[in-house]
């Protein structure tokens, strides 16, 4: 009886496909959110250089997190063990909720950079959509974050673990 460790979601536990994907993510939205912020701070010489920066880490960003989404809406949510129905939708709803708002991100940013050149309300609309999407995004992260520290701190169960290696299977459980 071989023991394995799965690359696609099962019930109860998140798969290597779907931790890699959450990491990417977490990783170019981090570096994304910083230098779109740093934008404006900057000296009118570098605020051309580091809008350019955020924008083709966006472009390269944008597919695996185009991806990222796209699994799991289509891969739905695994639950924790010992988990009450009412945690586990509220947790969906939250997921899902940094998930909308990173798609307005994705839709708003590219416009937002293709209608630059008119400086007309096409571009301003997409501009007032971004950076107020970032800010909810913002907001939904340290809201996810804590809510992994409160599993981390005060319960005994896998929610912090599951995101950073799958669960062991038996290779007879994964047909």
């Amino acid at each position: 009886m071989s023991k394995t460790r799965a690359l696609f979601d099962k019930s109860n536990s998140f798969g290597w496909l779907s931790i890699g994907l959450h990491w990417f993510a977490t990783l170019a939205i981090i570096l994304l959110w910083f230098i779109g912020q740093s934008i404006a701070s900057q000296s009118i010489e570098l605020i051309d250089t580091r809008r350019s920066l955020h924008v083709t880490l966006g472009l390269i960003a944008w597919l695996p997190l185009v991806a990222r989404i796209a699994w799991r809406f289509k891969s739905g949510h695994p639950r924790v063990n010992g988990q009450t129905q009412l945690t586990h939708r509220l947790a969906k709803a939250a997921h899902y909720a940094m998930l909308l708002v990173l798609i307005i991100m994705l839709i708003s940013g590219p416009l937002m950079a293709w209608a630059m050149p008119d400086r007309g309300s096409l571009s301003e609309f997409a501009f007032t959509f971004h950076s107020n999407a970032a800010k909810a995004l913002a907001v939904l992260v340290v809201l996810h974050i804590l809510a992994a520290l409160k599993h981390l701190m005060f319960h005994e169960d896998e929610t912090v673990a599951r995101i950073f290696v799958p669960r062991i299977e038996n290779a007879q459980d994964e047909d």
